[in-house]
């Protein structure tokens, strides 16, 4: 039974102790190595977390609050701090005094902007518009929150060609920026799955598909992504969650207790554990987005694909997300049935 999600040390169904690996670049590390791990006990050797911390300062305030780039579980703070120069600290140390103290004083409608630029920030109201004029001394930059971009200088009250062409796309940065929170957030969900408790979301290892949650101790399964006590079970058995594992191959509601076990009712998944990942995620990704695709519809989509480039940056090509065959396991009973992915997709069992 799993209580992490994670690719580098055995848990639960498993009896062999599993050696330490880099999640970045797959190198073998010491159990007390001095680079990144998450509490979900994925680990980085020092050059890759190295880069970890480079991408943290490219964009400050689109890596707060720090994540594991595998289970995108929130990192402890001094697990990240220990690979700080003295210089990258202080810096560190400042934007997130600033998020602390923000997370103690924000109202329900209020919001903390940071720019994009250095680490000035401002608690502004929740409906501003989404420009931000910076106003520390060394910076004094008017920069778009949606594409992070600097706005033009004027120098002049009028505004040359070249300058209201470049603000007029910033204007449409703040139309269409809901929307595109929205797809961005249905793409990142299709690369983990939630606790169906608390919420807490990330990407198993490769044990068995029983979950027990490290923060509330819920015990679900990762492969519907159900509570223990809700997942349809044996009539009459005394097994937990085991019994929802019976005759997953004839029943649609019950869910294999291994990925691996699948490929003898299904050919498209195979015999390796890290591959079947791969494909549950993929398809979990696209019903997704074909979700959020049918939510904003057509026309909303070619706009925020025209001037955010969302579609062809996603990983998934427009006809993948729309025509390809989502069902998760084929041939059950030699009848192609659908296990759920999602609680509320009553519809397609």
């Amino acid at each position: 039974m799993s209580n992490a999600i994670d690719s580098s040390i055995t848990t639960g169904c498993d009896k062999d102790k599993k050696k330490t690996v880099c999640g970045g670049c797959g190198d073998e590390l010491e159990p007390d190595h001095p680079g990144i791990q998450c509490i979900q006990s994925h680990h980085y050797c020092v050059e890759c977390s190295t880069r970890i911390v480079n991408l943290f300062f490219s964009e400050p305030q689109n890596y707060t609050p720090l994540r594991c780039l595998q289970c995108h579980v929130d990192l402890n703070p001094a697990v990240f701090e220990r690979q700080l120069t003295p210089e990258q600290l202080d810096f560190y140390l400042q934007h997130m005094l600033v998020l602390v103290w923000a997370k103690a004083f924000l109202k329900k409608d209020e919001r903390l902007d940071n720019c994009p630029f250095c680490a000035y920030a401002v608690i502004r109201k929740i409906n501003d518009p989404k420009f931000l004029y910076c106003t520390h001394s060394e910076c004094g930059i008017m920069s778009c929150l949606v594409c992070l971009k600097a706005c033009p200088t004027f120098s002049s009250a009028y505004a040359t060609d070249e300058q209201f062409d470049e603000m007029s796309k910033h204007f449409t940065c703040s139309l269409l920026d809901g929307d595109k929170q929205e797809f961005d957030q249905y793409l990142e969900a299709g690369q983990k799955v939630p606790c169906p408790n608390c919420g807490l979301a990330g990407m198993k290892d490769d044990a068995c598909t029983h979950m027990t949650c490290p923060t509330c101790s819920q015990l679900w399964c990762y492969f519907c992504g159900g509570k223990v006590e809700d997942c349809d079970k044996s009539i009459g058995g005394t097994n937990g969650i085991f019994d929802h594992n019976h005759h997953w191959e004839s029943n649609v509601k019950r869910c294999p207790m291994y990925f691996t076990q699948i490929c003898d009712a299904d050919d498209r998944w195979a015999p390796d554990e890290q591959q079947c990942l791969a494909l549950f995620h993929r398809i979990r990704s696209l019903r997704l987005l074909r979700e959020v695709y049918n939510k904003l519809g057509k026309e909303r989509i070619d706009e925020l694909e025209n001037h955010f480039r969302i579609l062809s940056t996603c990983g998934f090509t427009l006809d993948e997300i729309l025509n390809e065959n989502l069902t998760l396991i084929r041939n059950r009973n030699n009848t192609p049935r659908l296990c759920l992915l999602r609680d509320d997709d009553d519809d397609e069992r």
